[in-house]
């Protein structure tokens, strides 16, 4: 998942590391160019010095006979002479690591051009453009501001994109904690709680569902599931299977009946089985279909769930948002499930789509396993995109 993506953008960090290096490399060179001249300059100032230490003698004697003949006349001598200050020339290696400790600024050129790269890698990975644009002007304000170790270039720029990245995906615009709201719901006896589910076709929404339920009774949570798709062919069957798998009861009518029915007679079953968690399928429709968007809208007026969740595919790109938004013009989206992320190398969607819809992620679906369910984290994405410091 994200290989695309975090190729482009190591492949950008890796570039312009390379050049600050080369520029932090050539007053070196010129130095170690120049030192390779020192044996030759160190022999002149050898015999400079020689004929230096000869003339100090030589002076110093007559110093010292004009200090005696001053001493005998009752005057103070003057300095005789100045201790010689030798020019202390560092090695090689000193010199380069007390120039490569400096610290480093970005110039602007440099920053553009790090920055275009960065926009063009996040653009060609499905990342919706408004969020590409702000992730770009708050990285830019942060390069522009931070001096940088020249011992750690790499690390430090993947720090200032990592921390501006989780800027755009740290949102509390619609915030809910699925898990928060069922113990809560669970704790103040208010159950069952009542979840619905909706989507396009083929997005994985049976399976996903089956794979809350998994986790819901690992955690102890009793739950069931009701088979209110009844439109499409073998999905009854279905959600009857994964039911069975994760050992959850199911509640089913006959193809042709109200999805509606069948959800109130799940919320029934579960009223009378104390059970706290009703989880409700329903039929995959595009945003378009207005027959299956008004079904949608009935099924929420009766049920009055305390969560509708869009589960949609990470691999449909930029597409989903306008799903989403489509969707919520029908109905109430409190939160999205992005299922298939393992297929997805680009994860753009992932990205953005919370940014761009108001609407948070809470899980994704990482493989075919009921345990292949990662709850939503920035810091797994970030993790997840960017090379390891």
């Amino acid at each position: 998942m994200f290989d695309e993506l975090k190729k482009r953008l190591s492949s950008a960090i890796k570039g312009i590391v390379r050049k600050e290096e080369e520029e932090i490399e050539k007053p070196l060179k010129k130095e170690d160019d120049a030192g390779r001249e020192a044996p030759k300059q160190d022999k002149v100032d050898a015999a400079h010095d020689s004929h230096a230490e000869d003339a100090i003698e030589a002076e110093g004697t007559a110093y010292a006979d004009a200090h005696e003949e001053n001493a005998a006349a009752g005057h103070r001598p003057e300095q005789a002479r100045k201790g010689k200050e030798d020019a202390i020339r560092f090695a090689l290696s000193t010199r380069i690591k007390s120039k490569v400790l400096r610290s480093v600024a970005l110039n602007n050129d440099d920053i553009a051009h790090f920055l275009e790269a960065l926009q063009v890698s996040m653009l060609e990975s499905d990342v919706a453009y408004d969020t590409t644009e702000k992730f770009i002007g708050t990285l830019d304000r942060k390069l522009h501001s931070l001096k940088f170790d020249s011992n750690n270039l790499s690390g430090g720029m993947i720090d200032a994109v990592r921390e501006s990245l989780l800027g755009v995906l740290n949102t509390d615009k619609g915030s809910i904690n699925l898990n928060g709201l069922i113990n809560a719901s669970i704790k103040e006896g208010k159950t069952p709680v009542r979840i619905l589910f909706l989507g396009p076709n083929g997005a994985g929404k049976t399976t996903m569902i089956a794979k809350l339920a998994h986790m819901l009774k690992s955690n102890g949570i009793s739950c069931v599931m009701s088979a209110s798709d009844t439109f499409r062919a073998a999905a009854i069957e279905q959600t009857e299977f994964h039911a069975n798998k994760v050992g959850v009861p199911v509640i089913k009518g006959s193809y042709g009946a109200d999805p509606a029915s069948v959800a109130f007679d799940a919320i029934a079953y579960a009223k009378s089985h104390r059970i706290s968690v009703v989880l409700i399928d329903t039929a995959g429709r595009q945003e378009t279909n207005k027959n299956l968007i008004s079904e949608i809208q009935k099924i929420s007026r009766i049920t009055k769930p305390d969560a509708t969740i869009f589960i949609g595919e990470s691999t449909s790109g930029n597409r989903i948002a306008e799903q989403i938004k489509e969707f919520s013009k029908s109905v109430k989206i409190d939160g999205i499930i992005l299922t298939k992320l393992d297929c997805d190398a680009k994860g753009g969607s992932a990205i953005s789509i919370s940014d761009i819809t108001g609407i948070p992620i809470l899980f994704f679906g990482t493989g075919e396993s009921y345990d292949a369910l990662v709850e939503y984290r920035p810091e797994f994405i970030a993790d997840a995109v960017l090379p390891n410091n």
